[in-house]
């Protein structure tokens, strides 16, 4: 593995979603470590040290659950961002995904936009967003005109992605960016739907929300100073998102509560 090349270990039980994701992200210059179960899952994920954990819910013997619990509760593995992946689209599962400590929760079937969007989110290689936009682009000329229209979308919603990126505190409104691309806010709200299940507006406040998260356990920044650095206009307008989200308040996220504050995984009471 070169030194610029993300790590991503995949831990699930299904053969299937296995090879789908090993699809998805193979030839990307991404690292891919695998585990079929929860209890080789924490043993690699110590050892591999992962920029990030794919990680399916329901499994044999340990859980999802159980395993992201562990894994935050492990001073090796505290810090490594883990995303869910499940069947399930009840509200209350991804809530438990979410005080478990995950930062995102993938349902499926899941499409390869989508997989490889919430990825380089997590993982914040910019350079791989552009450079899939590009990719989009360049194929356009080689695939059947039936099949442009797709490809094009592919295009406009990466790029939509990458000005979010760069303009998490400052976005353009909803029509700027669409006009940015190169198209209009219709398509590009109908493009954001098919892509990731959310419109652009919603998407930019998991950006948000997300790297808020990683200033929590990164540095020692107040939250109001957090809340500045990612486009909150108020400590208490990003904490109340913040609790909305990941079922805690960023202070107790920061302090490390979210296990000793679950039961079975469900998050205690928020204190605003």
């Amino acid at each position: 593995m070169t030194d610029n090349m993300a790590r991503i270990l995949i831990i699930d039980d299904q053969p299937a979603s296995i090879g789908l994701l090993i699809a998805y992200l193979q030839g990307r210059d991404i690292d891919l470590l695998v585990a079929q179960t929860g209890e080789d899952g924490l043993r690699i994920a110590a050892e591999g040290q992962p920029d990030l954990i794919l990680l399916d819910v329901r499994m044999q013997g340990l859980d999802g659950f159980t395993v992201c619990r562990r894994l935050k509760a492990s001073p090796k593995t505290s810090s490594i961002p883990v995303i869910f992946l499940s069947s399930s689209i009840e509200t209350e599962d991804k809530l438990r995904g979410f005080a478990a400590g995950a930062t995102d929760y993938i349902t499926k079937p899941f499409s390869e936009q989508e997989v490889l969007a919430r990825v380089y989110l997590q993982i914040g290689d910019h350079q791989q967003v552009h450079a899939l936009s590009r990719q989009a682009l360049d194929e356009l000329e080689d695939i059947p005109l039936s099949a442009s229209a797709n490809r094009l979308d592919q295009r406009l919603f990466m790029d939509a992605v990458a000005v979010l990126i760069k303009r998490l505190v400052d976005p353009p409104s909803a029509v700027a960016l669409a006009h940015q691309v190169g198209t209009n806010q219709q398509r590009l709200t109908r493009i954001f739907r098919e892509q990731v299940g959310m419109s652009a507006y919603e998407y930019l406040q998991e950006m948000r929300l997300e790297r808020g998260r990683s200033l929590l356990l990164e540095t020692d920044l107040q939250i109001q100073l957090i809340a500045d650095r990612v486009g909150y206009r108020n400590a208490g307008d990003f904490t109340r998102a913040f609790g909305r989200h990941f079922g805690v308040t960023p202070k107790k996220y920061r302090q490390g509560r979210l296990q000793s504050g679950c039961v079975d995984g469900r998050p205690d009471g928020l204190d605003l």
